[in-house]
């Protein structure tokens, strides 16, 4: 039944951004080292970062060029975080937490209000921030899977319409079993 469901999803999402007037080519990515699968334009790039003792590992995809009304960025990161027993939703909302609020200081200092989500199933935060002139906005989803954190980031020109893309990205992303 699950594979039902990612099929039709993945599906959907076909005919949705088909219909798109963004010729970027979109494709189903799956990582089984990371255990994800998300759909997302073709072709990312990975990369990896050290932070302290733990290393983020960063699937991202931009456009060649930045074109003024295009989308900027779809990025799906995770970390691991061996040792932390993550068993109980307390550890759980404590490592989510600070997560989300050091991913809003990557984008402003102001107070961005974060929320508790359910991503596909797993718990997580989301903020959403607009900046005041950059005219971009942008979508922060992190969820806690076992004793790994995944983080799913899109960044886009404010006036260009990426709905569609955002759902596909965002609504795909599943855990690999």
């Amino acid at each position: 039944m699950r594979s039902f469901i990612c099929i039709a999803t993945v599906c959907v999402s076909f005919f949705m951004l088909s219909s798109c007037k963004d010729e970027t080519p979109w494709a189903q990515y799956t990582n089984k080292e990371a255990g994800f699968t998300v759909f997302m334009p073709a072709h990312p790039v990975k990369s990896d970062k050290k932070a302290g003792k733990q290393v983020i590992h960063f699937i991202t995809w931009k456009p060649t060029t930045f074109a003024l009304d295009k989308f900027k960025l779809f990025e799906v990161s995770y970390t691991d975080f061996p040792g932390v027993v993550v068993s109980d939703s307390n550890s759980v909302n404590a490592i989510l937490d600070t997560a989300i609020s050091q991913r809003k200081k990557d984008f402003t200092e102001l107070d961005v209000d974060s929320q508790p989500i359910i991503l596909n199933g797993y718990p997580g935060r989301a903020f959403m921030y607009q900046a005041p002139r950059g005219n971009t906005i942008t979508i922060v989803k992190e969820c806690m899977v076992g004793n790994r954190r995944y983080d799913l980031t899109v960044i886009a020109k404010e006036n260009y319409s990426i709905n569609n893309e955002m759902n596909a990205f965002f609504n795909s992303f599943q855990v690999l079993r």
